[in-house]
């Protein structure tokens, strides 16, 4: 569950990350062209425009001589008219007279005449020959002057020319600068005359002065200076975004408890490490950290504490950690580790020297944990043995499989780190199917009721029965209970099976009454897990009851270890139980949880000796178990308590209980656990 939540929080954060701040750049810098190319066309459009305007005063010259021409033609032809109005004209100003095939008729000046002929034909002409700029533009009202035409001089011959420092100071001299002329552009303009088969032309200039320029530049500064104040603001809030998403991924990266990194983050950091191609040649460990009995520590001194704790192991991991390794708290006090190591060997003693110095990392305290380590080997090409780059790396399920070495040490002393290999695999994937597969086996009845009988010592006859389960898996066959009772207890669905198995005792017991048969008393587990619950007693009841069962004929046991949990909560419960008519025994009691104080305050019906008991281990620890066994005998017949001898494999064993007066015994001396239906045919046979 925890690391399904650590997924989602992942996902949400790969979304983050495609929501950057990269589609905000890229439209800055679009925005910038776009500021780029407004300018310019800005500035374009403006130049074209004052061009125009000189242009069109041209133009309008021109109209006003052929107004003058045609004026003097109503007493003189066209010739003696031209000559005429040539007197009005500027000293640059020259004029001629072609017929209707461009044949020069008159020409007064002294500028070398361009070829007419073609000029009906271009819609601009220019010719460069003796640095002379002509330019014949026929029909102007209804011509485009472009840059091309219009312009013979470079940008920067240009600007040159108009940064050129003015001669003097004071108005006039900048008056004067101002409307300097720096270009002239030469070109012939046809009159317009009514004039039929003749026509006119003179020459003329086109005048840039130093100040037309600088209105466009001043126009083109203006035009940057407003453009840019979006820029500027836009640029500060590409800024603000960058710093924004740098601490939203700090604070999204962000271990609250010890102030690191979080697992978000060393996921991802692991997985740039591992797929570095230069680092497809090193060996890697992933490794769960896990400190031992935390809850007691915080419970013992505090959440705060336990805190500090948790942040002073942060601090020693990242000291201890390279640059190509990572660490990160994973939940409580786990942490994973990404280790660089040569081999399986370097690592364990790595992390041997960690342990030793992290146990004392509280003088006040000494503290264990508990390592498990998966190795990463290198990556290598079977085919050519080169070097290829890891993919698709589930950093997660590498971890899963560290913390599961680590889990195999829980309970065994003076060992303190596992390597995974294949077995602990293979109980994983042991643990997943039966976690899947046992609901459906509920729902079906794969789970059988099998019966040891309880034989007594001296009559030799059967007294009774222990309900065991056993599941006949369709797939598997036959299941042991050990192979799936430690991973019930674990996730908790054995409150379940003792649901099944006490039902189904009660369903035996009430069809044995139905059949007349004899009422054999049958003791059924109840699980420590239960016994949390403040109305197990009114549970059973109501379990036993739908079958019509007697109470007095089912035993419910209950595990030693249950006694050393919530007392007064135990001790309501049996004395209900009780008092609703069941009787209660102590399973496995000498397993190594013995109190004598359990005896005492509990009302207990039944005393099970543990098996360990009566295992031959030399003959002077036989005699000191007998010994104990004796006296454990005596003690249950002073406190009324019958006594049942479990685990009973040789006849010197029998012996010895029916010399001591126990009650019942149990084993394989006797019988094994059975079917019902075989249980019954040897009640039958004794009978």
């Amino acid at each position: 569950m925890r690391l399904y939540r650590y997924k989602c929080k992942k996902q949400k954060i790969k979304g983050f990350h495609k929501k950057s701040i990269w589609p905000s750049i890229v439209l800055f810098f679009m925005y910038l062209v776009f500021c780029f190319l407004l300018v310019m066309s800005f500035i374009s459009v403006f130049g074209v425009y004052i061009i125009s305007s000189k242009m069109d005063e041209l133009s309008d010259n021109a109209r006003h001589l052929g107004r003058l021409i045609e004026g003097r033609m109503q007493e003189e032809d066209i010739l003696d008219a031209v000559s005429y109005v040539s007197g009005y004209l500027r000293k640059e100003n020259d004029i001629c007279v072609t017929d209707g095939d461009f044949h020069v008729l008159l020409h007064l000046g002294e500028t070398e005449l361009p070829n007419f002929h073609e000029a009906g034909e271009m819609r601009i002409y220019e010719d460069f020959s003796d640095d002379e700029k002509y330019s014949i533009i026929p029909n102007m009202e209804d011509q485009v002057l472009n840059s091309e035409s219009a312009f013979i001089i470079s940008i920067d011959e240009l600007w040159e020319l108009t940064m050129k420092a003015p001669p003097g100071k004071g108005p006039e001299a900048e008056e004067k600068w101002l409307n300097e002329i720096i270009y002239s552009l030469d070109y012939w303009k046809e009159i317009p005359v009514n004039s039929q088969g003749y026509h006119v032309y003179y020459k003329d200039s086109l005048k840039l002065m130093r100040k037309d320029v600088i209105y466009i530049l001043a126009v083109g500064a203006i035009a940057v200076i407003v453009l840019m104040v979006p820029v500027i603001l836009l640029f500060i809030n590409v800024l603000s975004s960058i710093a924004m998403q740098k601490r939203m991924i700090k604070l999204l990266y962000l271990d609250t408890i010890t102030g690191g990194k979080n697992w978000v983050y060393f996921v991802q950091r692991c997985k740039t490490i591992l797929c570095r191609i230069r680092n497809a040649r090193n060996t890697y460990a992933m490794i769960n950290l896990h400190m031992d009995r935390y809850q007691d520590y915080c419970a013992c001194y505090g959440n705060k504490a336990g805190e500090e704790l948790l942040e002073n192991i942060n601090g020693f991991l990242q000291a201890k950690t390279g640059r190509e390794e990572t660490f990160a708290r994973f939940a409580k006090a786990d942490f994973g580790l990404l280790l660089k190591c040569e081999g399986t060997k370097q690592c364990e003693q790595r992390m041997k020297k960690m342990l030793a110095e992290l146990t004392g990392i509280n003088r006040e305290r000494r503290l264990n944990y508990h390592v498990g380590i998966y190795m990463i080997p290198p990556v290598t090409n079977q085919k050519d043995s080169g070097l290829q780059q890891r993919r698709q790396i589930d950093v997660d399920q590498i971890y899963h499989y560290a913390t599961a070495a680590g889990e195999n040490l829980h309970g065994e002393e003076g060992q303190f780190i596992q390597v995974f290999d294949h077995q602990i695999l293979e109980e994983q994937l042991w643990k997943r199917k039966v976690e899947d597969t046992m609901e459906p086996a509920l729902l079906n009845k794969e789970f059988q009721i099998y019966l040891q009988p309880k034989y007594s010592p001296l009559s030799g006859k059967i007294v009774g029965a222990e309900a065991l389960v056993r599941w006949i898996s369709p797939t598997e066959g036959l299941i042991a209970p050990g192979r799936f009772i430690p991973i019930f207890e674990e996730n908790g669905f054995i409150t379940r099976l003792d649901d099944y198995m006490i039902s189904a005792v009660a369903k035996l017991q009430s069809e044995w009454k139905l059949q007349g048969k004899k009422s054999i008393p049958v003791s059924v587990n109840v699980s420590r897990a239960n016994f949390t619950k403040p109305d197990l007693a009114q549970h059973i009841c109501h379990l036993v009851d739908g079958y019509g069962a007697d109470h007095a004929v089912i035993e419910l046991e209950v595990t030693e270890s249950a006694f050393f949990g919530d007392k007064d909560m135990l001790q309501k419960i049996i004395k209900e139980l009780k008092m609703y008519g069941f009787h209660i025994s102590m399973d496995d009691f000498g397993a190594g949880y013995s109190s004598l104080n359990s005896l005492k305050d509990l009302p207990i019906d039944v005393l099970k000796l543990d098996m360990e008991f009566f295992r031959s281990k030399g003959d002077e620890t036989e005699r000191r178990g007998e010994i104990v066994v004796r006296e454990t005998i005596q003690l249950a017949k002073n406190l009324n308590m019958k006594i049942v001898a479990e685990g009973i494999e040789r006849r010197e064993q029998v012996d010895f209980l029916a010399e001591q007066g126990c009650d019942m015994i149990q084993g394989f001396y006797y019988a094994k656990p059975m079917p019902v239906s075989e249980f019954n045919e040897r009640v039958e046979r004794e009978s």
